[in-house]
């Protein structure tokens, strides 16, 4: 029988890993690809790495003067909450999921945007953090700044999305009810993401490039609009930390 309330906590791992307190910044772009991070990098100067651990990699630089953390962040639910766990125990304040989605709506286009408004979740993970009621909140300022960015630059959609664990069973049997409860898109990373956000206080948002759609059957993974909106996803997310930024020093 175990002895321990819990065989090892994120502070321990991130201890382990030769982290010390104050190495990440105050917010973080966090995606599951790690070529999204890589066009992240560009953008920022003097960035060094933080650590790399089971594939996943995380550095702090600048932007402007402001010390911001970039990495790639998992592809389903439970690695995005591992290292959602890590990035709370580190210190991460605010929370941007630079994602991919695919879409629950007919006009919702590959390589449109979709900014999440609510959380449906139908993951397995946030179970074993929260009651099945509880509902994941993003964080309206953020949104606010998140939208009045991404506007300017594309098609942005904003609404419901549902994460699910089983990319092979979004059946019409599973999908539609998800659908009439307001989801406009599906993933496998914003709940996780948003719940222990929500759980450690912490602000958290999702923008979504749109990579397929499950009314129209479009794939869109290879399409030079979804590389496209990816591309001009991560460097529109440097104007959202510039636009927080401003809000945060008045």
């Amino acid at each position: 029988m175990m002895q321990r309330d819990v065989h090892m906590n994120p502070k321990e791992l991130l201890a382990s890993l030769q982290f010390k307190e104050g190495d990440f910044g105050d917010i973080v772009l966090v995606s599951g690809q790690q070529h999204r991070a890589q066009l992240c990098l560009e953008k920022m100067e003097n960035h060094v790495k933080n650590f790399t651990f089971l594939g996943y990699t995380f550095w702090t630089g600048y932007y402007k003067g402001i010390k911001v953390t970039v990495g790639n962040g998992g592809f389903y639910a439970p690695d995005s909450a591992f290292v959602a766990e890590i990035l709370c125990a580190g210190g991460i304040n605010t929370f941007i999921r630079l994602g991919s989605c695919g879409a629950l709506r007919k006009d919702i286009n590959i390589g449109d945007y979709v900014l999440v408004t609510d959380v449906l979740r139908g993951d397995g993970t946030t179970r074993y953090y929260v009651d099945d009621d509880f509902v994941p909140k993003v964080s309206p300022d953020v949104n606010e700044a998140i939208n009045e960015v991404f506007k300017q630059a594309g098609t942005i959609h904003q609404g419901g999305i549902w994460t699910t664990d089983a990319i092979f069973r979004e059946t019409k049997e599973i999908v539609n009810p998800y659908i009439e409860k307001g989801a406009i898109a599906v993933d496998m990373v914003t709940s996780p993401l948003v719940t222990i956000a929500n759980l450690n206080k912490r602000k958290v948002a999702s923008i979504c490039a749109v990579s397929d759609n499950l009314i129209t059957g479009q794939m869109g993974f290879t399409d030079f609009r979804f590389f496209q909106a990816e591309m001009k996803m991560t460097d529109l997310a440097f104007s959202v930390v510039d636009e927080l930024s401003k809000v945060g020093s008045k």
